[in-house]
């Protein structure tokens, strides 16, 4: 792949690269650094997207990559207080009520990243289980239980 495509898919995709990864890890400098590792693999292993599909082939390699982060057992356990609040200002959440961040930052990871790409990202629930790798049925599953469990922890505030 050419560096002016990269660069490109980079402009075009990180922010949307990086929210999906902050949604799953909860940090920003490993969110970050799963961007990086994402447009570091698409130069080193040469890799070539078919047109129309980038942004859900990139998704899905930022998918992988937290869920490899969190086997490897190098995933940090806490986030600082000021990361969230900072996450919270400056990634697209300043319309949305701060509850409701709170809220979706204790769901667990799978219910986050359905909700995360479903909601925040416009992901139909068939490109999100090609994304995750994981049924439409499990995607519907996902997008219900975690509204349910939104919903139970915004009338608990």
């Amino acid at each position: 792949m050419q560096e002016s495509e990269v660069i490109r898919l980079y402009d075009l995709y990180s922010d949307s690269i990086y929210r999906l990864a902050y949604s799953y890890l909860g940090s920003m400098h490993d969110a970050e650094d799963i961007v990086q590792d994402i447009f570091l693999k698409l130069v080193q292993r040469n890799i070539r997207i078919g047109e129309g599909k980038e942004k859900s082939y990139l998704m899905s390699m930022a998918a992988n990559a937290c869920k490899d982060l969190f086997r490897s057992g190098r995933m940090k356990l806490t986030v600082p207080f000021e990361e969230v609040a900072d996450r919270a200002f400056d990634y697209s959440l300043e319309e949305q009520d701060i509850s409701l961040f709170e809220a979706l930052k204790k769901l667990p990871e799978n219910y986050r990243a359905v909700i995360h790409l479903h909601y925040f990202e416009g992901y139909k629930v068939k490109e999100i289980s090609k994304i995750l790798r994981i049924s439409q049925s499990g995607v519907t599953m996902r997008l219900t239980r975690g509204r349910d469990m939104l919903a139970d922890l915004l009338k608990e505030e």
